[in-house]
């Protein structure tokens, strides 16, 4: 039973974090490389996240593992959004396209970003 109560905590986050985000469950499947149906099932418990994915959600809602997980409190939205602690929600979104390119992939958009900057 205790099991239950620990995906439920997650999918009652991630549901809680999407909609303060004004997300569709399509939207955010989308911005985390998945499908809605998989999205549907953490926010309903019928599954949760693998522990290898917590840190990427949790990276996209700019919110440490421990708040995802239940572990800590969220932090509560202000106006109905999430607080973005990038610069602006430009910045936030290329970080989050960013964490899902693999190390080799990053490397080189760091090297472009660098010469654009310097040019």
């Amino acid at each position: 039973m205790h099991v239950m109560v620990y995906y439920m905590s997650i999918g009652e986050n991630i549901k809680k974090l999407r909609k303060s985000m004004g997300l569709t469950q399509v939207q955010l499947a989308d911005s985390l490389g998945t499908t809605q149906k998989v999205i549907t099932d953490y926010e309903t418990g019928r599954s949760k996240p693998p522990r290898k994915r917590l840190p990427h959600i949790a990276r996209f809602f700019n919110i440490s593992v421990d708040e995802l997980i239940g572990d800590d409190d969220l932090p509560e939205p202000t106006n109905g959004k999430a607080t973005v602690h990038h610069g602006n929600s430009r910045s936030a979104h290329v970080l989050k396209l960013f964490d899902r390119l693999g190390e080799e992939e990053q490397r080189v958009i760091l090297k472009q970003i660098k010469a654009l900057a310097e040019g």
